[in-house]
């Protein structure tokens, strides 16, 4: 009877020390879930049009500058 207790206890050691590592597992899971979701975030972003550059301040002084009539 004895034997059987130790054994017990052995398979009730091991089954806590997988459940640990199943823990483990899934929190390491859903970090690279997260790091997979930012990746699609970055590559979204720099699939993007770059925005028009503003326009150069000489710019804007030549289009004003058209702008008013001799």
């Amino acid at each position: 009877m004895e034997g059987l207790e130790k054994e017990n206890r052995v398979l009730k050691e091991e089954m806590e020390t997988m459940q640990a590592k199943i823990n483990e597992m899934a929190a390491t899971q859903t970090q690279v879930d997260e790091l997979t979701e930012l990746v699609r975030t970055l590559r979204a972003a720099q699939n993007q049009p770059p925005p028009p550059p503003p326009p150069s301040v000489r710019n804007q002084a030549e289009a004003s500058g058209s702008a008013i009539p001799d």
